[in-house]
């Protein structure tokens, strides 16, 4: 069995920023083994696209990997020969080039520093899972013993919210259950009639997609409130003090503040982006029946306003939207069947109440990610089945202190496990985007390393 001092589980970007944080920090005869896919490590769903049409939605200047280097990205863009300002929305594979650039010279570097292994493999079982040693079982058939462990596992894609029961067998072949595995747009005929479900930034991207590739036929888009992510403005405005903060009062009481704000603010923008700071904080200052109250009515507004789109994007749609290829209505989907060699679909609308009935040559699920869904990742199904983990408890994601560390289901947490990312939404709410991972990541880093060095 080979024996590591930290294991990093995952590939993604929370990984990428979670070795090069160690690497900075770690003593140099220290070790640590990432266990990942190599080919994308650093990458994860949303830099491994390879259509430089899906962008990055918070500008460069905003999205280095470093906190105490915000200037990291530019400056990587400009030795690249790659033109650029702070406030652009660059491609999503450029930025996930940078990532893995950056992550290559710091386990390229010999000098002083933590030793790597990478393990080409996935975590699929944990034997155990103690304060000062766990054990994971891979898929290449080899155990791995760690002192620490850091869980960087993102987000699963999000089902059809429809029962099993409701979707005609002979409908199937017309559905695309997971935009970033199945190439579907390889096979769109340029006069097919799309379906899309969910009228988020996934759904965004494969308009965008089609659009590039020329594409004729009707788009009909459905979600629940039929919200489209709004843009950002291009220069931003400065941030505005924060409308609210932690323990201002009850939840109601806060919306209405910052309702306010925005209201009476030259860009309502401004007065979002000052709440930034204190996002977290307040998520942690509401009690649970205020944090359900808040995802059931308040969160997919607070979505579009907070995860803007670059303004040339949401103008570009907007095109769509004025010729009416592009159509989008808020309602429940009921059924999917067969028909004459098509899908068929039929929605509850969700202003009228009416049952309406679209015909399509393909249902794109567009809902996007399931933060982290304990019954769709096998090694977090083991554990749970175990008790070494547990589920937040909103079903978000899985439970961690406010340190990030894991906790177990008797109410422990385990000293040396940590879970970053979106793994972590139940505690810290605002935890997709980079500004917020890098910040963790480095927290993250530093209390492993503190914990070696003691030891």
């Amino acid at each position: 069995m080979k024996h590591v001092d930290v294991a990093v589980i995952g590939g993604g970007f929370s990984a990428a920023a979670t070795i090069i944080n160690l690497l900075e920090q770690l003593d140099p005869d220290r070790s640590v083994s990432v266990v990942g896919r190599s080919a994308s490590l650093g990458l994860g769903t949303a830099y491994s696209t390879p259509d430089d049409i899906h962008r990055l939605n918070v500008p460069a200047g905003r999205m280095s990997l470093h906190p105490d280097r915000p200037d990291d990205l530019c400056r990587w863009l400009e030795a690249q020969g790659q033109p650029n300002r702070s406030e652009d929305f660059i491609p999503r594979p450029l930025f996930g080039a940078y990532v893995q650039d950056r992550l290559e010279h710091q386990l390229r570097r010999t000098d002083n520093r933590a030793r790597v292994l990478l393990e080409d493999a996935e975590a699929i079982d944990c034997a155990e899972f103690g304060d000062d040693r766990q054990v994971f079982h891979l898929s290449n058939g080899e155990w791995l013993s760690a002192s620490a462990s850091i869980f960087c596992i993102g987000g699963t894609p999000a089902g059809l919210p429809l029962p099993d029961g409701r979707i005609d067998p002979a409908a199937r072949r017309h559905l695309c259950l997971n935009v970033w595995a199945d190439r579907w747009l390889d096979r769109v005929a340029p006069d097919d009639t799309i379906f899309m479900l969910g009228s988020g930034l996934t759904m965004v991207d494969q308009v965008m997609s089609l659009r590039r590739r020329g594409h004729r036929g009707g788009i009909h888009v459905l979600s629940r409130h039929g919200l489209l992510p709004l843009p950002h403005q291009v220069p931003r405005s400065d941030p505005l003090p924060p409308a609210v903060v932690p323990g201002m009062g009850p939840l109601s009481m806060m919306m209405r503040s910052l309702r306010r704000a925005a209201a009476g603010a030259d860009d309502w923008r401004s007065a979002v982006d000052g709440v930034r700071p204190v996002t977290q904080a307040i998520w942690q200052s509401l009690d649970m029946s205020e944090r359900r109250r808040f995802l059931r009515h308040a969160n997919a507004w607070w979505n579009v306003h907070r995860h803007r789109l670059a303004p040339d994007i949401r103008a570009a749609f907007d095109g769509m939207l004025d010729t009416g290829q592009v159509t989008v209505s808020a309602g429940w989907l009921q059924e999917i069947y067969a028909s004459d060699g098509r899908a068929r679909l039929a929605y509850r609308d969700r202003h009228t109440g009416t049952l309406r009935q679209v015909s399509a040559d393909w249902v794109v699920n567009c809902t996007g990610m399931e933060k982290c869904s304990i019954s769709k990742v096998p090694l977090l199904k083991k554990m749970s089945a175990r008790g070494m983990i547990t589920g937040d408890h909103l079903g978000l994601g899985i439970a961690v202190n406010a340190q990030s560390q894991i906790i177990r289901e008797d109410g422990t947490a385990a000293a040396t496990a940590y879970a970053l990312g979106p793994m972590t939404i139940g505690r810290f709410f605002e935890i997709f985007a980079v500004p917020d991972i890098r910040v963790q990541a480095k927290a993250v880093a530093g209390r492993v390393a503190a914990k070696r060095c003691a030891a």
